[in-house]
């Protein structure tokens, strides 16, 4: 199953330039369609997830740890 940019968003909770800055870092590959649009698979999502986990956990350590 594919998702568009805009799905990845809601149901990441992230906006569309994080999701498109981790793609540029490689931790993203959307497969491409014939017009450029780009497909997100649902590991992409599971990946997004992730590092919006690590994140918020850099946070808070960065918060108990000062």
């Amino acid at each position: 199953m594919t998702v568009t940019i805009a799905e990845l968003e809601a149901r990441s909770g992230m906006t569309r330039a994080n999701i498109r800055f981790y793609e540029s870092e490689g931790f993203l590959s959307p497969a491409r369609r014939e017009n450029g649009y780009r497909d997100y698979s649902e590991a992409d999502l599971e990946q997004l997830l992730r590092l919006k986990l690590l994140r918020a956990l850099i946070r808070i350590y960065v918060e108990v740890f000062r």
